[in-house]
């Protein structure tokens, strides 16, 4: 393979659906350093979440549709050694622009990751351990690297925040909403390469109504969040936000009970980014709300 295949198997504008919980934890922030906040914008999305996604490509050697690839390249020792240089070039950013804990928190991210993929141990060949591991590391893991390395007050005290233990509890069940959909249509190649995904042992019908639930009670969460801060607007302008998302997920699941063919590829990526379009756009919001006191509108 050619550098510009390995390089498509980076897959760097999928790491747009994991920027969620990124902004929530910048949203939370009571005092962000911007320059560390875009030093962990960086080096989470444009280095490790690629190397991610490089190695796992080279692991799996997948025959068809990846997140954000619907006809994916073959994967070649290149895409390996991309992966390395790219991790490699996000340590090396964190642990001179934010610090020797921040750099500790982000290496068990990225070991959680490697393990998950690694032939040797394949997290991912057991459904409910690989499940939690995505569920912890890619939310409350990436939520506290964001929020307690991010901010211009010390570890100590945004660890006192009460934009925190909450918050960070949230994003876990965030993602625990959004990943076994990701799954949902590679049931057929999962089997195949002895994978065995949540999704999978959920079924198609039993992915959307878990799923569904997870959402309900990251949502239920977050409005108790806001109501014990007395910020109750910033929940219903959240329920406003995300009232596509909802809207799409009941059509799709609506047509999904009729044909279960139609949890395919095209619509799993509609949903990821109607999600993280949504979500995105909230924080954002909510960071300007809470920094100005004032609504834009």
């Amino acid at each position: 393979m050619n550098l510009a295949q390995a390089l498509i198997l980076l897959r760097i504008p999928f790491s747009f659906f994991l920027s969620p919980v990124f902004f929530f934890a910048f949203a939370m922030s009571d005092s962000p350093d911007f320059l560390k906040m875009a030093a962990l914008f960086i080096a989470l999305h444009l280095f490790i979440y690629p190397a991610s996604n490089a190695y796992n490509s080279y692991m799996d050697q997948d025959e068809g549709s990846i997140g954000g690839l619907k006809n994916p390249p073959k994967a070649g020792i290149l895409v390996l050694w991309l992966s390395i240089l790219f991790n490699a070039i996000g340590f090396i950013i964190v642990y001179f622009m934010i610090g020797r804990l921040a750099f500790i928190l982000l290496a068990a991210y990225v070991l959680a990751s490697t393990l998950y993929s690694w032939k040797a141990v394949r997290l991912k060949q057991y459904a409910i351990l690989s499940f939690l591991t995505v569920m912890f590391f890619q939310g409350a893991c990436i939520y506290s690297l964001v929020f307690l390395f991010g901010q211009v007050c010390s570890y100590d005290l945004a660890l006192a925040q009460v934009n925190y233990k909450i918050p960070a509890i949230i994003s876990s069940i965030l993602i625990a909403g959004v990943y076994p959909m990701t799954q949902i249509y590679q049931h057929k190649a999962d089997a195949k390469s002895g994978v065995n995904t949540l999704s999978m042992s959920l079924g198609i019908k039993g992915t959307f109504m878990f799923c569904g639930n997870a959402f309900g009670i990251a949502t239920a969460l977050l409005g108790y969040h806001f109501f014990q801060l007395q910020q109750s607007h910033l929940f219903y302008i959240f329920l406003l936000f995300n009232f596509p998302l909802v809207a799409f997920f009941l059509w799709w699941a609506y047509k999904v009970w009729d044909d279960p063919n139609q949890a395919n590829f095209r619509y799993t990526m509609m949903l990821n980014k109607t999600s993280s379009i949504a979500m995105v756009l909230y924080f954002t919001l909510v960071y300007f709300i809470k920094h100005t006191n004032e609504l834009p509108f």
